[in-house]
């Protein structure tokens, strides 16, 4: 009767469990380029800077103890739920996962989430020192 409603694509649900596993690898990776580069906000507010050297204390954290960041498991249960098992995804969330997910040895991302953490709190000392503008 109605041969539009016998698609064989995924259905609402599994769209909006995709919708929703995509925003929250969008949300992972902003989160990263806020421990990344969040002194550019943090050199110009106190409450950025506060909130900024947490989110690199706890990133170094992670890195550290190879802990799973809660994110990562929201993530994967999303995608699971939208039918998608592991990441086979479209280009956008494939790319993002990439990015979030970086196949390299354990060493390297403890460096270079030290190095982050050096970079921006000498960014932090380096501002804390100069005269206050009128």
């Amino acid at each position: 009767m109605f041969p539009f409603a016998a698609s064989s694509g995924p259905g609402p649900a599994a769209i909006l469990y995709e919708i929703a596993a995509t925003l929250t690898a969008l949300g992972h990776f902003t989160f990263l380029l806020f421990i990344v580069f969040g002194a550019w906000l943090g050199g110009r507010s106190r409450r950025w800077k506060y909130l900024h050297i947490a989110c690199m204390g706890y990133g170094v954290l992670i890195e550290v103890f190879y802990w799973v960041c809660p994110l990562t498991y929201l993530e994967q249960a999303l995608w699971r739920k939208a039918g998608r098992g592991s990441y086979d995804e479209s280009f956008v969330p494939y790319y993002l996962n990439k990015l979030i997910y970086l196949e390299a040895p354990q060493w390297s991302l403890i460096l270079a989430a030290v190095a982050v953490l050096a970079v921006n709190l000498l960014l932090y000392a380096r501002w804390s020192r100069r005269p206050a503008a009128c």
